[in-house]
């Protein structure tokens, strides 16, 4: 699996240290230099995708996106979703698609779908209809969506128990078995987010194609060593991508959690 890296926009380099480039369109509104260093390495031959900032709770609109895309030109977008509503994110999926058409960029940026859904089942029926378009190049495993859906069936008692950014391992882990038993894995697939990044060693299937976080470097700011524990999972400030100073985050750890998280996706690391 190939791995992005995301990075505070007080230092942006540790991005550099993964396969491909993660673009947050909130963040690309917001701040010049993350759009320069984007288009550098855009320039560079990085791959970008273009992440619509749902995880973010950034609220970022169709035409903002839309916007972006044809000043950038990712190799692909995703889709805005609505987190937990499977309803929401098809219907938002279908129009974006059809103004992609309308705007000429279909047949040059690639539509990534993330499936959404409060239960298993609705979660489901979204990935089935994700796998049935043809205009959909990738699935997106969300680290909020499936722990959300797969870790209990009961939508009530789900919400009130859910813990963020905890079981993303063990809930995707189950979600790709049973796509897997299936016979379900149809289309290139990346993991939005992680948490123990250990959960990448044990994908064995070609459709698991990267994933992407920040938690290499959340992990490092806190002076947490992969190499020593790699399942504490700390939640992600909502705004730490904004506000973190990483002037004082020993790049050193930084660069070694990232090595331990390439070492679990190439299946260097030994379960």
């Amino acid at each position: 699996m190939d791995y992005y890296v995301i990075s505070p926009v007080s230092n942006l380099e540790p991005m550099g240290l993964g396969d491909r480039i993660f673009v947050l369109a909130h963040l690309w509104v917001q701040f010049p230099h993350y759009r320069d260093y984007i288009r550098h390495k855009a320039d560079e031959g990085y791959w970008i995708t273009l992440d619509n900032s749902a995880a973010e709770r950034a609220l970022v609109t169709e035409d903002v996106l839309i916007d972006i895309c044809h000043d950038l030109m990712p190799d692909e977008v995703i889709a805005p979703d609505v987190l937990f509503d499977k309803d929401a994110t098809i219907k938002n999926a279908m129009f974006f698609h059809a103004r992609m058409m309308e705007e000429g960029l279909l047949d040059k940026i690639d539509i990534f779908f993330c499936p959404q859904g409060a239960t298993k089942q609705d979660w489901l029926e979204a990935y089935e209809w994700g796998l049935n378009q043809d205009w959909i190049n990738v699935i997106g495993f969300s680290k909020i969506a499936i722990p959300n859906a797969w870790l209990s069936d009961d939508h009530f008692s789900n919400l009130r128990s859910f813990k963020e950014d905890q079981g993303i391992k063990e809930a995707r882990h189950m979600a790709y078995n049973y796509l897997k038993e299936r016979d379900m894995l149809k289309k290139p697939i990346h993991c939005l987010g992680q948490g123990d990044p250990t959960e990448f060693a044990y994908y064995d299937h070609p459709m698991m194609r990267s994933t992407d976080s920040v938690y290499p470097v959340l992990a490092a700011s806190l002076g947490q060593d992969f190499r020593i524990d790699h399942e504490t999972r700390t939640p992600t400030p909502h705004n730490f991508l904004e506000v973190y100073d990483m002037a004082s985050v020993d790049m050193e750890l930084v660069e070694a959690n990232v090595n331990f998280l390439k070492a679990s996706c190439r299946k260097e690391i030994i379960l």
